[in-house]
């Protein structure tokens, strides 16, 4: 980065021995511009001439600017602006011989000698001669100054030579930001400067929980997908970091845009804002206790609660109004979501989206732009069990519970028993993943009680859809539904053996024909016996 010792040059005014001649146009280059639109200031004008005998030796076949006498001279329309800055901020070394009395008594010399004395910036990290350009151009346009160039593009834009101020005026919108102006002085060579753009980010995320193993959901981990029980309390955290160029606006505007799908209310009471001193620290704090101070009543957030989604703004008009921040600093926003029955099962699940509303233009505060949106989804379930017989034809008459488990081992039934006469299909909506059990409590006539199932729900997600979702002993769900379906069949009881039955009866007939058959003989043979004797 070029040093501000180049200013100096010209006021030492070099004494070579030398031809005085006015430079030529050159070309101006800006990296990093996109489609943008520039100004230019000439605040100083710059003559040159070629330094003689060796110290002007070419380089590569060329000269460069160590090889000429610089000399400048400040251009009339901004000598007042000029003087006030140095009469404001230059130090002792101006006054020599004493400082005059108003502005108008600064000289053109100790302007100079005032520009020399700052020190120029080095990529993102700026010294007073970012704090100079500022002021000066701040006072051109509180002055309505025309700019000496117009239209410029900073691709090869042919210039005059001289000291510039480069303002970016591009009307923007969405994710832009103008960038600072730019000061740079022009010698033999091409100028090329670096734009001084500056944008801030937000990210937003969800907590998810599996009740079945784990009852504090505070020490997950934050991402962009979760899903949740109808019912569960959903944390939120949106998090927003400052542009690198932010210590230079004179002030800056922060407000979340967060927008809640209808199957989340919001808990308007939860909402707290915290300040870091890094994204960092805020990204690792899982818990938010870790912060540097609660900002919360700096901000304005919506004092009612919404009932079925909706958007609201948590914001600040002037960050740079709370003590201690800096262009590193992250404000993260916490709050709190109900997931209720209007939640969509499967499919997209709900989504949930932030984007940042921030300051755009560092001269002009209501100025204003907008980030990309920042989405995360939280999804939910549906279990659905058809009740068939042996023939697989819809068996009417069962009634079901369904428990799901928690940490401590214990089965907490979820809703009322499904029952009723003519039912053949049990539905529960607004489940999580976790560990649960399925209860006949009530037995169609005629047909045996199903033993308990004991199943799992496990699931895998992005915020884009689901792709995994396993019901255990009740199969694979339809991750574009959501829904895990079961077929579960009764079978009628065995059938056992019987007394005093058809069965019985036979056996006595049997009997009695034995009895008389049996008499029978016993005469037949006492009656031959008797003849034979």
């Amino acid at each position: 980065m070029k040093k501000f010792v180049a200013i100096l040059m010209a006021l030492v005014m070099i004494v070579c021995l030398s031809t005085t001649a006015f430079a030529a146009d050159t070309s101006l280059t800006i990296t990093d511009t996109g489609d943008r639109d520039y100004v230019g200031y000439q605040l100083l004008s710059l003559t040159t001439s070629l330094k003689t005998g060796e110290h002007h030796t070419a380089h590569d076949g060329a000269h460069n600017d160590d090889c000429y006498n610089f000399a400048y001279t400040v251009n009339a329309k901004y000598r007042a602006i000029f003087q006030a800055e140095a009469f404001t901020y230059g130090g002792n070394y101006l006054w020599t011989e004493g400082k005059p009395a108003d502005a108008s008594g600064v000289t053109d010399d100790q302007i100079l000698k005032y520009l020399s004395n700052q020190t120029s910036d080095n990529g993102d990290v700026y010294n007073t001669m970012r704090q100079v350009a500022d002021r000066l151009y701040r006072a051109i346009q509180a002055e309505n100054i025309a700019a000496d160039v117009t239209n410029l593009d900073g691709d090869d834009d042919a210039i005059n030579q001289g000291y510039w101020m480069i303002a970016d005026v591009t009307n923007l919108d969405g994710n832009e930001a103008n960038s600072l102006v730019m000061v740079d002085t022009k010698g033999q060579d091409a100028l090329t400067i670096r734009s001084k753009v500056g944008l801030p980010t937000v990210d937003k995320k969800v907590k998810d929980i599996e009740d079945s193993e784990d009852d504090n959901i505070s020490d997950n981990a934050w991402q962009d997908s979760a899903d949740h029980d109808i019912g569960d309390t959903v944390p939120f955290k949106l998090t927003a970091t400052l542009p690198s160029n932010a210590a230079y606006y004179e002030s800056y505007t922060l407000i979340f845009h967060d927008t809640l799908s209808a199957g989340l209310s919001l808990n308007a009471e939860s909402i707290k804002v915290y300040m870091y001193d890094t994204k960092h620290k805020a990204d690792v704090d899982t818990d938010l206790n870790d912060y540097v101070k609660d900002v919360t009543d700096s901000f304005t957030k919506p004092a009612d609660d919404l009932a079925n989604g909706g958007s609201f703004d948590v914001g600040c008009n002037n960050v740079y109004a709370i003590e201690g921040v800096t262009k590193d600093t992250a404000f993260v926003v916490y709050y709190e979501a109900t997931l209720n029955n209007a939640a969509v099962v499967g499919g997209a699940g709900n989504p949930n989206t932030v984007k940042l509303e921030f300051s755009n233009n560092p001269y002009n505060k209501f100025d204003t732009g907008e980030t990309e949106e920042d989405k995360v989804v939280v999804y939910t379930y549906q279990l659905v069990i058809n009740k068939v017989d042996a023939h697989k034809h819809p068996l009417q008459g069962a009634g079901f519970k369904l428990y799901k488990k928690t940490k401590a081992g214990e089965y907490v039934q979820l809703g009322e028993e499904q029952k009723g006469g003519d039912m053949t299909t049990f539905t529960w909506t607004g489940l999580d993943d976790g560990d649960y059990k399925l209860e006949e409590s009530t037995v169609p006539e005629g047909f045996n009680k199903m033993s308990d199932i004991v199943f799992s729900i496990s699931t895998e997600h992005t915020d884009e859809k689901i792709t995994q979702l396993d019901g255990g002993l009740m199969g694979m769900g339809d991750t574009a539904t959501g829904i895990i379906t079961k077929e579960i069949e009764n079978n009628t009881g065995t059938v056992l053996p019987e007394t005093g039955a058809e069965g019985t009866l036979m056996l006595l007939a049997g009997g009695t024909m034995l009895v008389i058959m049996a008499s029978v003989f016993m005469i037949t043979r006492k009656k031959m016996s008797i003849y034979e004797d």
